[in-house]
C-alpha cells in the first residue's frame, strides 16, 4: 500500500509540475489543460494521503484486536 501511494504522489506531483507541453493549442485550451490537470494531481495526492489514513487505521486496529484477545 505504501507502494501504491508512493506511485499516486508522484504520479500527482507530475500533473501539478507539468501541466504545460508544447503544441499548437490555442490559450483557452492549454488553460484547461492545465486546470484539469490540476484537479487530477490533487486528486491523486488526495487519495494516496488517503490510503495512507486507511493503512494506519487498519495497522491500529489490528494491533487493539491482538491486545484484546
Amino acid at each position: 500500500m505504501i507502494i501504491m501511494a508512493v506511485l499516486f504522489i508522484s504520479a500527482g506531483l507530475m500533473f501539478l509540475v507539468y501541466p504545460h507541453s508544447v503544441t499548437n493549442a490555442s490559450d483557452q485550451q492549454i488553460k484547461d489543460r492545465v486546470i484539469t490537470s490540476r484537479w487530477v494531481g490533487g486528486s491523486l495526492i488526495i487519495l494516496a494521503c488517503l490510503f495512507l489514513i486507511m493503512g494506519t487505521i487498519q495497522l491500529f486496529d489490528q494491533a487493539s484486536h491482538h491486545i484484546g484477545h
